[in-house]
């Protein structure tokens, strides 16, 4: 027997001709105002898509990617571990809670910015820092996600639990553990969005490789066309990651279905 919360509210399907309809008003006004500045200002679509296929055409578009997306997913792995725990033991024991949820708002507060500065100082500038800032403002979110879905399980279904005599473990299988599963997404999902931005932070700030120190290069050469060309590169990789976690979860609600 399974008790969980479930959200019966679909999400509204985005078609194919509102993502087109999206695209050419950006286009149109993107070229609009092109043409009130210099490209050293604002570039043309045109000619930021041509730096893009050159982009795409070079030999280090790949080996740029693998190197961002690596440390992408280390940081957002252990913020994901680290902050899933922490969450779980702040929801089953007040004691804990007392004591770490007061922490982990602490650490949500503290600006990004720093905890760059301190990683560049700790860590140097060959990457580490940047997963380092990845991990850190990512794990507090992940906290708050477990416990506010902690916070927000009907007790009713607890008690219904002990009526039926569930074990301590059965309970937490059967009935915390699924009613999580919403809040463990919407977490995820947030943390898929900031982490790219964190990421690329990182690398324009701290690395001399990946995705965010093309960004930088393209600033140091005053070649602003190449840095909205690896913007667009990072905006579709985002949007992807996005969307394989959403297809992943379909997926496995369709698997559990069928079972």
């Amino acid at each position: 027997m399974r008790l969980s919360i479930t959200n019966t509210n679909k999400k509204p399907k985005i078609q194919w001709t509102d993502i087109i309809l999206i695209i050419s008003i950006i286009l149109i006004l993107w070229q609009g105002l092109s043409m009130l500045y210099p490209p050293l200002i604002l570039p043309s679509p045109a000619l930021t898509f041509k730096s893009l296929l050159d982009i795409m055409h070079g030999d280090n578009l790949l080996l740029n990617i693998g190197v961002t997306l690596h440390r992408l997913i280390v940081g957002l792995m252990g913020a994901l571990l680290v902050g899933s725990i922490i969450g779980f033991f702040i929801g089953i024991n007040k004691r804990i809670k007392r004591v770490l949820e007061p922490l982990i708002y602490i650490l949500q507060s503290i600006p990004p910015i720093l905890f760059m500065t301190l990683a560049m100082i700790w860590f140097g500038l060959d990457g580490q820092a940047t997963i380092f800032i990845v991990f850190i403002v990512s794990l507090p979110i992940m906290a708050i996600s477990i416990k506010e879905g902690f916070d927000n399980i009907d007790m009713k279904l607890i008690e219904m639990g002990k009526i039926f005599q569930f074990s301590r473990f059965k309970i937490i299988k059967e009935i915390i553990i699924p009613s999580l599963k919403t809040y463990f997404k919407s977490g995820l999902i947030i943390l898929i969005g900031l982490g790219w931005k964190l990421v690329i932070m990182g690398e324009v700030l701290s690395s001399g490789t990946g995705l965010g120190s093309q960004i930088t290069e393209g600033r140091l050469n005053l070649e602003t066309n190449k840095v909205f060309a690896w913007s667009i590169i990072v905006i579709v990789l985002c949007y992807l990651s996005q969307k394989i976690i959403d297809y992943g979860y379909k997926l496995m609600d369709y698997k559990g279905k069928m079972t």
